[in-house]
């Protein structure tokens, strides 16, 4: 019973892990689109700017190692620009 219990957490904390560095990844991928959709737009419309606003926010989000929020900002961002 014992054994099996540890096992469990052991399992559960590698995969907790595992989807950690997934995000982790994913974040500069989803902020260089972005960046690259932003550079081919109109920088004076509104939503250009707040799209580069999300995007600046979700670089920060990365660098704090924040990474489901980094995803988060930078997919709202991506949509903004039209990104899929």
């Amino acid at each position: 019973m014992r054994k099996t219990a540890i096992a469990a957490v052991a399992v559960i904390t590698m995969l907790g892990f595992g989807s950690g560095v997934a995000l982790a990844n994913s974040c500069p991928t989803l902020i260089k689109q972005g960046r690259e959709a932003a550079a081919k737009a109109d920088g004076n419309d509104p939503k250009v700017k707040q799209a580069v606003a999300k995007l600046d926010e979700a670089q920060k989000l990365h660098d704090a190692g924040k990474h489901a929020d980094s995803v988060q900002a930078a997919k709202d961002a991506n949509a903004l620009l039209g990104v899929k």
